[in-house]
């Protein structure tokens, strides 16, 4: 893509290829700068992640996540579980999350939002151990069969 005039700019019909960039100008400055288009445009990647339990283990569990990091340095997560035959499994579940390791928020772990079958979660990114864990809301074990458990996070990669 040849750099354009902004009176020329046309729709994209297409999302601009990894080496393409966008020339923005600065009015602080009053300079350009070019901008690499994967720092404003972002595509989702896969990842399977592993699912184990605090205790016990898993009979049948699937899961799957989507994710993408912007400006190199926030990763956005979406991702499900679904617990078909539990096993021996109990207590907390934990999900593996894609490379790269979060950084702390103000020293702690990362809120998670989502819901399960079995009702509201407690649920967070654990930092130290690069896991998310989940409970029901009141802290007992959602483990039983046929539960799915949806989330979502945002968090800083270290």
């Amino acid at each position: 893509m040849a750099d354009q005039k902004i009176s020329e700019l046309t729709a994209l019909s297409a999302l601009p290829a990894t080496n393409d960039y966008f020339v923005v100008l600065d009015t602080d400055a009053s300079a350009t700068k070019k901008v690499a288009a994967n720092y404003l445009y972002h595509t989702w990647a896969t990842n399977t992640p592993t699912v184990t339990a605090s205790s016990g283990t898993f009979t049948e569990v699937s899961a799957g996540q989507r994710y993408f990091t912007l400006h190199g340095k926030t990763r956005v997560i979406e991702g499900i579980v679904s617990i078909v035959t539990k096993g021996t499994a109990d207590g907390t579940v934990y999900v593996t999350i894609p490379s790269g390791k979060p950084a702390t928020l103000f020293g702690s772990s990362w809120p998670v939002s989502g819901r399960s079958t079995s009702g509201g979660i407690n649920a967070l990114l654990n930092v130290a151990e690069s896991r998310l864990e989940f409970l029901k809301y009141d802290n007992t074990t959602l483990i039983a069969d046929y539960k799915v458990i949806q989330y979502f996070v945002v968090y800083e990669l270290a």
